[in-house]
């Protein structure tokens, strides 16, 4: 998080400061195993910060994972390309984070070929005006996102 190792002349002490960070991981993991601790399933909640305070978007609970995921597969088994989970929305002129959209296609689901697309469940107002802003078309229903891929993707 120290923002002066994200420059370019201090990168020799970024990749020696994550170094240190997955070794202390790492051993903390490795010593839970040996002690026969069972480690915490990881939520799927996501909270990133940036200099004007957290930035909106993210998975909620363990279902609405569930369902990202079952409508991700069910994309794949289309023929169409998987999209990002937890897809961080960042500005393209400064690269500060604006959004984290629950699953996303940035390049459209037809690569090239469509404009950005969207699934997000359960978000704030503020989510969705980044991901409007940005050229995404979003959908907050699944059953609405499929309809939308079989009808104007796959045109069944």
């Amino acid at each position: 998080m120290d923002r002066t190792l994200w420059q370019v002349e201090h990168y020799g002490a970024f990749l020696a400061a994550r170094r240190a960070l997955l070794a202390t991981a790492a051993n903390t993991f490795l010593e839970s195993l040996l002690a026969g601790a069972m480690p915490e399933v990881a939520t799927a909640a996501v909270v990133l910060e940036h200099a004007n305070g957290l930035v909106p978007g993210g998975v909620e609970s363990e279902a609405e994972e569930q369902r990202l995921q079952a409508c991700n597969a069910w994309v794949v088994q289309q023929g169409l390309p998987e999209g990002e989970y937890l897809y961080e929305l960042a500005d393209p002129l400064t690269g500060e984070p604006l959004a984290v959209l629950d699953l996303a296609w940035p390049n459209g689901l037809q690569e090239g070929y469509s404009q950005p697309v969207a699934l997000l469940i359960d978000e704030g107002r503020e989510t969705e005006e980044a991901a409007n802003r940005a050229g995404y078309r979003y959908f907050t229903d699944v059953d609405a996102f499929c309809a939308y891929v079989q009808q104007e993707i796959l045109a069944l």
